[in-house]
């Protein structure tokens, strides 16, 4: 049994020698002691995904929002005409779903749309690092359960804001 040398001393024992040497201690506990925080987890191994994915949530949820907007501009310039309008229209309001609530598709000005795609990219945010939260709850979190996550959260904000929109055209005898 290992004895450390200052309890070895404070209860007037000599300290225990192992085949003419002094014991060492145990391997787990010479780790411990030989820890850096450099050594504190790999680069890319569980600790580390961990803590990317609790720090980046909401950047990446607001990433996810800015490329709806890229996919969109890229189906209108593709598809042309009144098709690709409104199909751009509709990946904007997914990716900017406090659009409707600040009435843009009846109302428009630079600092009503300025406002509402700031708050739908805070929107974004609080919901990636909602999800980074709940995701990194569990033993094992990754990126892959961070996007399984975050596309069922976000799928009833894009339904809800592409609804509100569909609804008010039907309403407005649009459609």
């Amino acid at each position: 049994m290992y004895v450390p040398a200052h309890m070895a001393a404070a209860h007037g024992t000599a300290a225990r020698r192992c085949h003419g040497r002094p014991c060492r201690p145990p391997y787990d506990r010479r780790v411990a002691e030989r820890r850096t925080p450099d050594r504190e987890s790999f680069p890319g191994g569980i600790a580390a995904t961990r803590r990317s994915v609790r720090s980046r949530g909401g950047l990446t949820g607001i990433v996810v929002s800015l490329s709806i907007v890229v996919v969109g501009w890229l189906l209108k310039v593709v598809l042309g005409g009144a098709v690709g309008g409104a199909v751009s229209f509709v990946a904007l309001v997914a990716a900017f779903p406090l659009m409707p609530v600040a009435g843009i598709p009846a109302a428009s000005g630079t600092l009503r749309i300025a406002a509402a795609v700031l708050a739908s990219l805070a929107v974004w945010w609080v919901l990636g690092q909602m999800v980074a939260g709940r995701v990194t709850r569990r033993a094992v979190a990754g990126w892959r359960e961070w996007t399984r996550e975050f596309l069922v959260l976000g799928s009833g904000l894009w339904l809800g804001a592409v609804g509100a929109v569909l609804l008010a055209a039907l309403a407005l005898g649009a459609l």
